[in-house]
């Protein structure tokens, strides 16, 4: 008797938790890696697609986990535990290049590893929170690196952009300084590299500023003012 208790409060256990990974829809909001790193989702064109769990019969679960690619995960759920079992994995390949590009595609290929690399049975964990009307999951892979959703979708960079303010900015290509005009005081400015990475941030003091870039390595960025268009540009 006390076998069948306990199986059948495990089965209730898993079926209260896979109901509530299938009655949201998830949208992918960063991901942090094993060492701490935290990678924001990207700002892409279109907006960031539900991920969705759905059943494939029985004790078979699919993960959809989408922003440009889509990253499929099949699995089992260990009863009693938030532990998920591996079964197999696909990823496409369709290539973006839409605005923001380069963040948008690393961010991509990260969507598509967490789920991808690791071995047939591996062991992922997950942790639904709920804030209010915001529910959060976060998904652990075997590496210890964890992916998070929420339940509310993020604006597309066209939603975003669209009505925002510009500035002046020259030159572009740029070697030592970065000169802005036309911009507000106590304001936000971050830049950002193509890989997503934050190389430089400051607030603005002035309706001027020029920020040098002689220690940035050469290639493209991304600088992001508060309440205003982003600003793509090259480093020499």
């Amino acid at each position: 008797m006390k076998k069948l208790l306990f199986f059948l409060a495990g089965s209730l256990l898993t079926a209260q938790q896979t109901s509530e990974l299938l009655s949201n829809n998830w949208y992918i909001s960063k991901m942090v890696t094993s060492g701490g790193q935290t990678t924001n989702t990207p700002l892409i064109d279109n907006g960031v697609p539900a991920t969705t769990f759905n059943s494939a019969g029985g004790t078979s679960y699919v993960i959809n986990s989408k922003y440009y690619n889509s990253s499929m995960m099949s699995f089992g759920i260990m009863p009693g535990t938030n532990n998920l079992i591996k079964t197999a994995s696909s990823c496409t390949l369709l290539y973006y290049n839409g605005g923001n590009a380069g963040p948008v595609r690393a961010y991509d290929q990260k969507n598509c590893d967490i789920y991808g690399l690791a071995a047939y049975a591996s062991i992922y964990s997950y942790q639904i929170t709920t804030n209010g009307n915001l529910k959060t999951l976060a998904i652990t892979d075997p590496s210890g690196n964890k992916i998070y959703y929420n339940n509310s979708a993020q604006l597309s960079t066209k939603e975003i952009e669209a009505g925002k303010k510009t500035f002046k900015a020259y030159p572009n290509p740029v070697k030592e300084a970065l000169h802005l005009e036309n911009i507000e005081r106590r304001l936000a400015l971050k830049i950002y590299d193509l890989s997503g990475k934050l190389v430089f941030e400051t607030t603005t003091n002035d309706v001027t500023l020029s920020i040098d870039t002689s220690g940035f390595q050469k290639g493209q960025y991304i600088l992001v003012l508060e309440n205003y268009k982003s600003y793509p540009f090259t480093k020499e």
